[in-house]
């Protein structure tokens, strides 16, 4: 959900006053300019949207191609999968540090199947009565199936990932247990979004009301369309603010940014009326036949942390963190702590499919 929030926040910031004074101006493109040519990658030595691998396209029943990617584990014996789900307006690129840290784990790497979501990265568009999430859970079934291979899975979702995955949950829970053995939410929500509004100055039912129809007209103005990922001060500190909950490096701010920039805006105005009809309160009921993690920021402007406190209230056995100094997308603004999450979840799944074998 993080442009629907960044568009609001320019709002905020605009209908407030606040001007950048040539000081800043100066001070953000120097240092942008600097960070782009003094880190030619992440400090991992993988540049950001450079990790590909082969993945076979996923055809749905309305024709929407998904685009997915597979990256092998070290044991082509190993039968355990890890499948990654992004959230809203965001693509599979999103799980960059924890693609190179599973590529780096040697012999103890799982298999890892990344997909973008429909209307997102490099899928192709979907009607916009199909945006909602039990399409998007149709279509996480058929990845399975199709793409996925006989064995134990692991499913991690970010934000609408997460919902997407709470709502497998709900409508296929014979798979809980049997094929998935573990389940990563991250900075998600269950319910309750039509009472929240990422500005405090407008009610949640209100903001709720009037974002699918501002999109709309914002999306009528092509100078401001043209604009998006353009890399202006002002969508700039609006991106860092509404992401992240700390001080990260500007590249950090760029990958976001463009990663945002990517999804056009008329996708953002067909998803948003899912989110006002989030009700996955019961699939929790399911998720605690497996092991579960559970991780928000309590800086999440986004996603507020009481929605994770929320799960965690429900899931009491999973491992629950929520961490400090930290916004919505904390996979990349703490992934050692979320890849630490990742790799005690596999290797409980493991030890699982271990006991029951």
């Amino acid at each position: 959900m993080a442009e629907t929030a960044l568009v609001a926040g320019v709002l905020a910031l605009a209908a407030g006053g606040v001007v950048a004074g040539r000081e800043l101006e100066r001070r953000l493109v120097t240092a942008r300019i600097h960070a782009r040519h003094a880190a030619e990658d992440d400090g991992g030595g993988v540049s950001y949207f450079s990790l590909q691998s082969p993945g076979p396209d996923v055809t749905t029943p309305d024709g929407v191609v998904l685009h997915t990617e597979i990256d092998p584990p070290a044991d082509p014996e190993d039968d355990l999968t890890v499948v990654f789900v992004h959230g809203y307006a965001l693509s599979l690129e999103c799980w960059h540090f924890q693609r190179v840290h599973l590529r780096q784990l040697g012999a103890n790497r799982p298999r890892a199947v990344l997909y973008d979501q429909r209307s997102h990265g490099r899928s192709t568009r979907s009607a916009p009565e199909r945006c909602r999430l039990p399409v998007l859970t149709d279509d996480l079934v058929q990845v399975l199936e199709e793409v996925v291979p006989p064995g134990p899975v692991v499913l991690v979702g970010h934000s609408m990932g997460g919902m997407t995955i709470m709502r497998l949950a709900q409508t296929r829970p014979e798979l809980f247990g049997s094929r998935v053995l573990g389940v990563a939410l991250f900075s998600t929500a269950a319910g309750e979004m039509a009472d929240y509004s990422p500005l405090p100055a407008i009610p949640g039912r209100m903001f709720s009301s009037v974002a699918p129809g501002l999109l709309a007209a914002l999306n009528r103005l092509p100078r401001l369309v043209e604009r998006r990922g353009s890399g202006s001060d002002l969508s700039y500190l609006v991106t860092r603010r509404m992401s992240y909950g700390s001080a990260v490096g500007v590249d950090e701010v760029e990958f976001m940014s463009e990663m945002l920039s990517r999804t056009p805006l008329e996708v953002l105005t067909d998803f948003y009326p899912a989110f006002a009809e989030l009700d996955e309160y019961r699939a929790l009921e399911v998720l605690r036949r497996v092991e579960a993690a559970v991780v928000g920021g309590e800086n999440d402007l986004i996603l507020p942390i009481e929605r994770t406190e929320r799960i965690r209230e429900l899931l009491p056995e999973a491992d629950a963190r929520c961490l400090p100094a930290c916004g919505h997308m904390g996979m990349i603004e703490h992934p050692d702590v979320f890849n630490t999450v990742l790799d005690q979840l596999v290797q409980r799944v493991r030890d699982r499919s271990l006991r029951e074998t």
